[in-house]
């Protein structure tokens, strides 16, 4: 057993022996609960927590899903195909536009350092290409800082976007059980330019400058090229910057 299996090991004997099976389509209360027991374990063993987020680049598989992109990155410590569950690290870069969606699957979110502004929505027919931006209705405003955890099923339709960088979360996810998940800007992107440039409906790709009411779809790896994989493959400097970051914050 290399060093890296023997973490995984000691992940699954500490954190998920004693867990029941994760139901997020029949009980999401029970299974929000199982979630965020496993979640305010690890990030309270922080040896642990941090012998996982430094394990990470010693596993090509894990390391393959460990990513940078516009608005945040993300470091994965754990990925359970048996179970159908992944554990990963977000943290924001920088702030982010207010992007009504939904999820390709479920999940559990603790917050660890920072807060979301959370807005939950309510299309007032189907959330797709066609909806138009009046279509989507703001139904409930709150506010998750550090160790708030929330519970968000696949079909919900919310925004809880980056207000400040440095905003970190661990995240248990569920299994994917859809291809794509539709996101609405609700504000501009880049606001003193996106009056030049031709409004996005439809990419799979999330652009750098948007229109109040462009969408795009976030899709599952395996429907992203090499290239767009090769572009947002975490760096071992920015996984350097973080471990050194986390620690600074008191988190590992």
């Amino acid at each position: 057993m290399n060093s890296t299996t023997a973490h995984m090991h000691n992940v699954s004997k500490n954190f998920l022996h004693d867990l029941t099976p994760f139901d997020w389509e029949s009980d999401l209360l029970s299974t929000s609960l199982i979630a965020e027991t496993c979640l305010r374990r690890l990030a309270g063993d922080k040896r642990l927590f941090r012998e996982l987020i430094e394990a990470a680049v010693a596993d090509p598989y894990v390391w393959s899903k460990c990513e940078e992109d516009l608005v945040e990155d993300k470091i994965v410590l754990w990925d359970d195909m048996e179970r159908n569950i992944r554990i990963r690290l977000r943290m924001s870069t920088r702030r982010q536009e207010r992007l009504a969606h939904n999820h390709r699957f479920s999940f559990t979110n603790l917050v660890l350092r920072g807060k979301y502004v959370h807005w939950v929505y309510k299309p007032l027919a189907t959330f797709d290409e066609t909806t138009a931006l009046e279509d989507v209705e703001e139904v409930m405003l709150h506010e998750d800082r550090a160790n708030d955890c929330f519970t968000i099923h696949h079909t919900t339709l919310h925004s809880t976007p980056f207000i400040e960088p440095h905003t970190i979360s661990l995240v248990l996810r569920g299994n994917p059980v859809k291809e794509r998940a539709p996101v609405m800007f609700k504000e501009p992107r880049e606001r003193d330019q996106f009056i030049a440039q031709q409004s996005q409906r439809g990419g799979d790709i999330e652009p750098e400058i948007a229109a109040k009411g462009d969408m795009f779809w976030r899709v599952g790896e395996n429907q992203e090229s090499t290239e767009r994989r090769n572009e947002r493959q975490m760096g071992r400097d920015r996984h350097a910057y973080w471990c050194q970051q986390l620690e600074e914050y008191g988190l590992i």
